[in-house]
């Protein structure tokens, strides 16, 4: 049986490996708008995504929301991550295209990158 700091390191490891496919993931979504929950076509978007990490299943619940499901065990684990962001208030301020994003000192900048698109590829 793996300890929970071996289990962290897997993850770190798997994670490093990966790195730029995540961040892709990342951009592809936040160039995607979705403000005032109108969040159907980013869902799609995590949707292919979960298909190619393999999930089981994957549906949109009456709200629109994405739910994905990973084995049948006893245990559920839930993993969540809102997908709407705010507005872009005064356009004129963004010193670039905030759906794009631009990535300096290893910090990612967009439109939903921190709130919350950003936990969405865990």
């Amino acid at each position: 049986m793996e300890t929970v700091r071996e289990i962290a390191e897997a993850l770190k490891r798997k994670t490093a490996e990966r790195e730029g496919e995540i961040i892709q993931f990342l951009r592809d979504i936040v160039a995607i708008p979705s403000m005032d929950s109108q969040i159907g076509e980013v869902g799609k978007r995590i949707g292919k995504e979960m298909e190619k990490l393999g999930f089981d299943d994957y549906f949109f619940d009456s709200m629109g929301n994405i739910v994905g499901r990973i084995g049948n065990g006893p245990v559920k684990l839930l993993y969540d991550s809102h997908i709407d962001t705010v507005g872009l208030g005064d356009e004129s301020a963004w010193k670039w295209d905030p759906f794009e994003g631009k990535i300096e000192n290893g910090i990612f900048y967009g439109r939903g990158a921190c709130d919350e698109k950003g936990s969405t590829p865990g």
